[in-house]
């Protein structure tokens, strides 16, 4: 396989794992855990931002672990998708500079790839 067929290959690649790793947090939830004691009594939160607002909802202590580890689990998978959209910016710029493809045929790989992941 020649060196360009790989690089293609290669963004092709990353372009579909960056869809695979969006679809995964969508469906995870957003924010933090925020425990609060009222009356003596204490009360578990879910609480994220929306726009300059904090939302706020309550998690009755039976599904704290579960949430807990969806939030934790949406955090890494936003930590590699800041890591694996930093390596596709560089094959993305050797592919462009090499002139493999242009901006819009990157686009069209892009949206082949999040189809494929999204069947």
């Amino acid at each position: 396989m020649k060196k360009t067929e790989r690089l293609v290959e290669s963004l092709y690649e990353l372009l579909k794992e960056e869809a695979e790793i969006e679809k995964t947090i969508e469906g995870l939830p957003v924010g933090y855990i925020s425990v609060k004691v009222i009356s003596g009594h204490k009360y578990n939160y879910r609480q994220w931002r929306e726009g300059s607002k904090i939302i706020s909802q309550y998690v009755p202590d039976s599904l704290l672990n579960s949430v807990k580890r969806k939030i934790a689990t949406r955090k890494e998978h936003e930590a590699s998708l800041k890591d694996v959209r930093k390596e596709l910016k560089s094959v993305k710029g050797k592919v462009l500079r090499a002139g493999l493809l242009s901006e819009e045929e990157i686009a069209a790989l892009k949206e082949k790839a999040k189809a494929e992941v999204n069947e």
